[in-house]
């Protein structure tokens, strides 16, 4: 079993993008549990990560350090998603949509 110090070391050990999404995904469900417990109480609190093969401890000083780490994690995740899958914008000429009258009949 290998314990990590951080998440950063956690997703860093992780070869692949899909291993580092999956990874990511884990350390949000744990820290979304934390959240909700720490939510009566504003005190330090700690959250573990342990897949079986790896543990993760770390500490946080209250809720709002921990929702900022969900939120960074996500975005860290949609970072990992867009060089996986890429980005693709579609352009839609304004002719395709119907005015204000159309469902009116007119």
């Amino acid at each position: 079993m290998v314990v990590y110090s951080s998440a950063a070391a956690y997703i860093e050990s992780c070869k692949t993008l899909r291993d580092k999404i999956i990874a990511i995904d884990a350390i949000i469900a744990a820290l979304m549990t934390t959240a909700l417990l720490a939510a009566t109480n504003d005190n330090i609190s700690q959250y573990s990560l342990n897949d079986g093969q790896t543990i993760i401890n770390t500490s946080y000083r209250g809720v709002a350090g921990i929702t900022k780490s969900i939120m960074d994690m996500e975005a860290l995740k949609q970072l990992y998603l867009n060089r996986l899958n890429g980005r693709m914008t579609r352009l839609v000429d304004s002719k395709n949509f119907p005015g204000p009258g159309y469902y009116n009949g007119k």
